[in-house]
């Protein structure tokens, strides 16, 4: 059976909405879906299409947000098609596309499918691209990558990513939002403009062009690390071996690791902050007066949020962070005290360990999609350098006391002598890696240096977004902010 429109919109009316709901794509969290439509439907090829379906969420009339839904022609679905599993080879389709330099007009409305290099008027184009890269990081023909062995990558994603002959990665934006995602904006400029070698390089990109939205972002080619392993797991994997270890592991060792990522952190900060004149969007300059003013009522605001969410759910945690609420405020207050105004300029937006993968030839930053339930253009603006900084130190002290935590499980209650002190790792991890990134920093000629007052403020911030997110999305995380605030409470200086 060869998928048009009709099948496709069929297969959209059969939708779960509830399932929907819970899937770990969808953005409005908590919130149900009254209502699914098809928008548009791709043709990739005779059995396999990729939707763009808006989906009316939230009580009463809600809002409408688009996301796009891999679709799979199936004789046996009632409908003749049916919302494609990863395995169906939808995704290697978009990633064929892409090699090939297709663009694919939206299925019609009436009649079959569209057929491509029609110049007639259509509705959107689905217009997909292999960059400069992509002959270096597949070999072989094009169109070999239809044929390409397929499998899930496996990490829990906001987004579907599948890994294509163990060489190229494809990842499909499952919320679709008007203009240019940050991840492959910054992925394009930090691997081919930059030469940047700690990212993945990118392979190609399909973007979708409509009437009514304009043009968005659908999905990424790009370099697969085979042999890389996710930096927070492998991390908390070997600070519980230490911990547990007999004797006394050597401390300078055991934070090396911190030393590499205050280099890599350095390199990637310098290159966003160089860039070429003919790049205004990725362009520093100084912060403004207003930013920094935002900057501190929104960690007030983080705060106030933060004892809301806790309230009903660890009343006495609560508590602790409403008494600790002045204090917490001082510190944040600091956004407004810099003696001189601070660079803001394009960063990663999210980084934490689990956003950084260890290859045998290095670290690899990946994710520059920033936070996906903000709106594109947010998510492009320019800001601190150390917000990144202060989301990589609170992620330093996070994977350390989940170390602990598993080293006392695996033993079954707690381990009297130690091989690792823990509180003695987390203080010279982050000596160690402010020491590499300022000196990283000076040697790339980069054109800012760390304050470390400033540091401070971002760090308690972001401890004050941790605990919204634990409360309200995985509680038994709350450990996590509630140690780190308490080191960091305890600790005035960055």
């Amino acid at each position: 059976m060869i998928l048009d429109r009709s099948l496709v919109a069929a297969a959209v009316r059969a939708l779960d909405l509830e399932a929907l709901a819970g899937r770990r794509w969808f953005a409005a969290k908590g919130q149900p879906v009254a209502s699914a439509r098809l928008a548009h439907a791709f043709g990739l090829t005779a059995t396999h299409a990729l939707a763009l379906v808006d989906l009316r969420v939230g009580e009463g009339s809600g809002r409408t947000e688009r996301y796009a839904l891999a679709v799979v022609a199936d004789d046996d679905a009632p409908e003749g098609a049916r919302e494609a599993d990863e395995s169906d080879g939808v995704w290697r389709a978009l990633a064929a596309a892409i090699a090939e330099a297709r663009t694919i007009p939206a299925l019609p409305r009436q009649g079959g499918p569209a057929v491509e290099g029609d110049t007639g008027a259509v509705e959107a184009a689905l217009v997909c691209r292999p960059s400069p890269g992509f002959a270096a990081l597949w070999d072989g023909p094009a169109a070999l990558v239809a044929t390409a062995t397929e499998r899930p990558l496996g990490r829990d994603q906001s987004n579907t990513s599948v890994v294509l002959g163990d060489s190229l990665l494809l990842k499909g934006y499952r919320r679709i939002q008007p203009g240019l995602n940050p991840d492959l904006e910054l992925t394009a400029y930090l691997s081919e403009e930059a030469g940047f070698p700690g990212v993945a390089r990118l392979a190609g990109w399909a973007e979708v062009v409509t009437r009514e939205a304009g043009t968005a972002t659908v999905a990424m080619l790009q370099e697969f690390a085979a042999s890389a392993d996710d930096l927070y797991e492998a991390t908390a994997e070997q600070l519980s071996a230490l911990i547990a270890a007999p004797g006394s592991v050597s401390l300078e060792w055991a934070t090396e690791v911190a030393e590499d990522l205050g280099t890599l952190v350095a390199g990637l900060h310098a290159a966003l902050a160089t860039p070429p004149a003919d790049a205004p969007d990725l362009t520093p300059r100084l912060a403004t007066h207003d930013e920094l003013k935002a900057w501190r009522w929104d960690a007030h605001r983080q705060l106030n949020a933060a004892i809301a969410a806790l309230a009903p759910v660890d009343a006495a945690l609560a508590a602790e962070l409403r008494d600790a609420g002045a204090q917490i405020a001082a510190r944040a207050s600091r956004f407004e005290a810099a003696a001189t105004a601070p660079l803001v300029m394009r960063i990663h937006g999210d980084l934490h360990l689990g956003q950084i993968l260890m290859a045998e030839d290095g670290y690899r930053v990946i994710d520059f999609e920033g936070e996906p339930l903000r709106p594109i253009e947010e998510r492009r603006r320019l800001d601190s350098p150390l917000r990144d900084v202060a989301s990589l130190l609170r992620s330093l002290d996070h994977v350390a006391r989940s170390a602990a935590r598993r080293a006392e499980r695996r033993a079954g209650g707690p381990i009297e002598e130690p091989g690792l002190d823990i509180e003695a790792w987390i203080g010279r991890s982050r000596a160690r890696f402010l020491r590499a990134y300022a000196e990283g920093l000076r040697r790339a000629g980069a054109p800012f240096t760390p304050d470390l007052d400033l540091l401070d403020a971002f760090e308690v911030a972001k401890e004050c977004y941790e605990f919204v997110y634990a409360a309200t999305v995985l509680p038994s995380w709350l450990w996590a902010p509630r140690d780190g605030m308490r080191w960091l409470m305890a600790h005035e200086e960055a």
